[in-house]
């Protein structure tokens, strides 16, 4: 008994080391979302083209009616409107919602838009995809905004049925508690194939996680330690294990700020901002931020990397964090050595 206690537990460990390994074994890629507040659609563009320049991977908008943080009264630009100009004045680079929420648009509406945004950008859109967070957006636009719960079996119905409509041949049809397609056709199909990468961003155990099992190649992690990356990681390997799907499909991606900083006490005071914003010990800060030297942040990477992180994506948002002269260091300093490796 005792044996195969010791080989089960050899097991377990493997499939998760193994896990790891194969997400690092895939290229680093690095991102950069540009929160559209407190900006002007000519400095979004200019901030779009120079990411494509410095050799970023992928760029995103936030997907809010409100500005996310920061007072409620200022500029906040829409996202997928956004994303059509992004298309327009970049060649390269990746573009997506980090993340789209699905209370605000009929999932129709959105496999129209994303497959328009697709085609308007040869092929280069990620949809990321999300149940919606901020209430207090959809109380200020009379957008409803229904218990969590709802909202996840929505998104799941959603999720359905753009894939059912990205796939309809000739016809796509669906009927859920939520949404239904009758003989719906579907044209254009996206330039990708079989459908653009889709991204589910969260970490809840019970309802976002089984989504990213069953639907996303690619997964989106907010601020968590490697230590928390790795747990979550666990998660959802039990449950792409519990639908026989290999996990190491799913990219697991973070969504960050950047503080290069040679000074340590300039440092400390931005840990201290962030943790008094988040409600968390400045210790915790520090494990779930880029922040420090050159140096320190690459080996902040390495660290991610170690629980299968390969994709870091940037937070350029006012205020607070808007640096671009640190995202520019960042691109020329630090990048560079993981891109090539």
């Amino acid at each position: 008994m005792k044996c195969i206690l010791s080989a089960v537990l050899i097991v377990l460990v493997s499939v998760t080391v193994c896990s790891a390994t194969q997400q690092a074994d895939k290229p680093i890629r690095f991102g950069l979302q540009v929160a559209q507040q407190q900006t002007t659609v000519q400095e979004l563009k200019a901030v779009w083209q120079e990411a494509e320049a410095l050799g970023f991977d992928t760029l995103w908008t936030n997907d809010h009616l409100l500005p996310s943080f920061g007072p409620p009264d200022k500029v906040n630009l829409e996202a997928w409107t956004l994303l059509a100009a992004m298309a327009g004045v970049t060649s390269r680079v990746r573009i997506g919602t980090m993340v789209s929420s699905n209370t605000f648009r009929h999932p129709s509406v959105l496999a129209k838009m994303a497959t328009t945004v697709d085609h308007l950008s040869q092929g280069r859109l990620i949809l990321g995809v999300g149940f919606g967070w901020f209430e207090r957006e959809h109380a200020a636009f009379g957008v409803p905004f229904p218990k969590i719960r709802e909202r996840s079996q929505r998104l799941d119905e959603a999720l359905q049925l753009i894939t059912a409509l990205w796939s309809a041949d000739p016809t796509a049809s669906f009927s859920g508690t939520y949404y239904s397609l009758v003989d719906a056709p579907f044209e254009p199909k996206p330039v990708q194939q079989p459908h653009p990468p889709i991204l589910i961003g969260g970490i809840g155990e019970k309802r976002t996680l089984p989504l990213v099992a069953r639907y996303a190649s690619m997964w989106n992690i907010p601020m968590l330690s490697p230590d928390r990356i790795r747990e979550k990681s666990r998660v959802l390997e039990r449950l792409c294990q519990d639908i026989q799907r290999d996990c190491t499909e799913i990219e697991r991606s973070i969504l960050t700020p950047v503080y290069i900083r040679t000074d340590p006490a300039e440092v400390h005071t931005l840990l201290e901002r962030i943790a008094e914003l988040r409600n968390i010990p400045v210790e915790q800060a520090r494990k779930t931020v880029l922040a420090g030297t050159p140096e320190e942040i690459r080996h902040q990477i390495q660290t991610y990397i170690d629980v299968g992180v390969t994709h870091f994506i940037i937070n350029l948002r006012r205020p607070g964090l808007y640096d671009r002269d640190g995202v520019r260091i960042f691109a020329k300093e630090i990048m560079p050595g993981f891109k090539e490796q």
